[in-house]
């Protein structure tokens, strides 16, 4: 499943000559009785208030679209939801809603995210993949933290399983074997210090992404914004792209932080 496919399928079945309540009222059945009041509470929580509600889908924003989306997933829930990133190309205003709807929803559901902010607020059951293992941890995201023993919330996306020190290996030999042990223990050190370089590179990358990301976000949610014709378009565009380097930049980190973690290991 591609990043927030979910909503996005659903966003490709919105009624763009509609209007945003008249694509929440259609989902209207017998069993779930949905009044007008209802709906407009629903989209209330997903920023639709007031004349907001009566806009045509085919002018919203793509952000707009997404929440809509969601507020369609709230009135007609499906048993069972995988999400692949949900939060991916999601702006702050955006993520608060899918958590929002998410806590109401009484359905299963399994995500996949490197959101800290979205893991810590709905997560009870942490399933942790590591060089190919799983380890299920019994408990929400802050016990996952405790039982892996990560120093950190981003230490906590790449941690490898907690188990006991084994020891170090006791070398052997005469001379010629202690020689070659003490060069294989300096290459080492140099490919940790390499990779620690590398990880305190890619980290300020992140940081700085993640910068630019909550930047155009909060340009994206001020009203003076759409008083300039062509500007939330071009924001938009530009909160895609840093979103995907961002995305390039959390991998890269992750697997300079495993590299890392081994090389510490095998030193």
């Amino acid at each position: 499943m591609s990043p927030g496919y979910f909503a996005q399928n659903r966003a490709d079945n919105l009624k763009t000559n509609a209007t945003v309540l008249d694509n929440v009222l259609e989902l209207r059945t017998q069993e779930n009785g949905l009044t007008e009041q209802q709906a407009r509470t629903i989209l209330g929580a997903f920023l639709f208030r007031k004349d907001d509600v009566f806009k045509k889908v085919s002018v919203l924003s793509g952000g707009e679209k997404s929440r809509l989306a969601l507020a369609r997933l709230l009135v007609q829930p499906p048993n069972l939801l995988l999400m692949d990133e949900p939060t991916t190309h999601l702006d702050i205003a955006s993520i608060d809603a899918l958590v929002h709807a998410l806590k109401k929803y009484e359905g299963t559901f399994i995500f996949i995210s490197h959101d800290v902010y979205f893991i810590r607020a709905l997560a009870k059951n942490v399933l942790h993949v590591n060089a190919g293992k799983l380890t299920p941890y019994a408990g929400d995201y802050d016990y996952y933290l405790e039982k892996s023993r990560a120093t950190n919330e981003r230490a906590g996306l790449t941690a490898g399983n907690a188990s006991p020190d084994g020891g170090g290996m006791k070398s052997a030999g005469g001379q010629a074997a202690t020689k070659a042990a003490g060069k294989s223990k300096e290459e080492q050190k140099a490919k940790v210090k390499k990779l620690r370089i590398e990880v305190g590179h890619l980290e300020e990358a992140v940081a700085k992404l993640e910068a630019q990301q909550n930047e155009l976000t909060t340009a994206l949610e001020a009203p003076e914004t759409y008083t300039t014709p062509g500007k939330a378009q071009h924001l938009n565009r530009e909160l895609s792209f840093v979103v995907d380097q961002l995305q390039a930049a959390t991998v890269a980190w992750e697997t300079a932080a495993v590299a890392l973690g081994e090389a510490e290991k095998a030193g």
